[in-house]
């Protein structure tokens, strides 16, 4: 499989990529910058705003909506202008948000990063169109990968804190949670791969990258075994997400933010955009509904 560099932009923390429209949106988050990537004609914009952003997500009335450090706004790339959502609040929240999706139905989900002597204190969010935030879960030490099953009956979630993908009951009507089961659990430690973003194919395959790990891996939804594995030339794997016009691209994002020198010397294309075929083809990305 052709592994492809679309954009060697040298991120120090590539994540969140999502598309939609005909383009890819992705981000920086140490150096707050999203990247919008048309691959139509090549052209790559570049975006830097006051402050870190965790994820993004297109909106259906237009422009977007980000995941900031300190909370929720909107953002328009055609005029750049920012509008910070109140909630939740600012002051309410521990730590930065990290990633995050919209349900089947609109909704936006966020979780933040947070931890204070081991103990993990960050939350998962969500987003309703009518910019009404609830808290959906506490106790998050890194909020990562989530997806929805075709049927809109489960939920899959990452929390790298715990390096394991859970599963539970969703209900598509109220967005709640519920019965969460560990669908693949891996040991923890400094060095050993660990669970990051997270996407589904059209098959409900999980394609989950792997930080640390060299890889995104194709995962079975019902037995949690790793069928397929996609090597990338950078540690440091963040996120992945199907696009192109039959959605059959898998663009996948990494970083280079803590690594030695000498690391890097043998990383060349560390923060870069990347993007391959692996023979699945995901499904369209839904728009904030709000």
């Amino acid at each position: 499989m052709e592994l492809e560099v679309v954009w060697n932009a040298g991120a120090a923390l590539g994540e969140g990529p999502i598309w939609y429209d005909n383009k890819l949106q992705w981000l920086d988050i140490e150096r707050c910058r999203l990247h919008i990537y048309h691959p139509k004609d090549d052209k790559k914009e570049t975006f830097t705003l006051p402050g870190k952003i965790g994820t993004v997500v297109p909106r259906k009335s237009g422009g977007l909506v980000l995941a900031m450090e300190n909370g929720f706004a909107l953002f328009d790339p055609a005029t750049e202008r920012l509008t910070p959502l109140p909630n939740p609040p600012g002051e309410t929240m521990a730590g930065r948000f990290n990633d995050g999706k919209c349900d089947p139905q609109g909704r936006f989900w966020a979780g933040t990063m947070a931890s204070e002597n081991g103990v993990a204190t960050g939350s998962l969010y969500r987003l309703d169109p009518d910019f009404q935030c609830e808290v959906i879960q506490t106790g998050i030490g890194c909020s990562n990968g989530l997806t929805w099953s075709h049927d809109h009956s489960t939920f899959y979630y990452i929390d790298s804190f715990k390096n394991r993908i859970e599963a539970y009951d969703f209900d598509p009507d109220s967005g709640s949670i519920d019965h969460m089961r560990i669908l693949r659990e891996e040991p923890k430690g400094e060095g050993l791969p660990v669970f990051d973003g997270m996407t589904i194919d059209t098959e409900g395959r999980l394609w989950v990258a792997r930080w640390t790990g060299n890889c995104v891996q194709c995962i079975d939804p019902e037995s949690g075994e790793i069928l397929e594995r996609i090597e990338v030339p950078v540690r440091k794997i963040t996120a992945c997400w199907f696009g192109g016009e039959d959605l059959g691209d898998l663009y996948i994002t990494c970083a280079s933010v803590d690594e030695t020198d000498e690391q890097l010397k043998s990383q060349p294309n560390a923060g870069s955009l990347f993007r391959c075929r692996p023979g699945a083809k995901g499904i369209p990305a839904v728009a904030f509904a709000g």
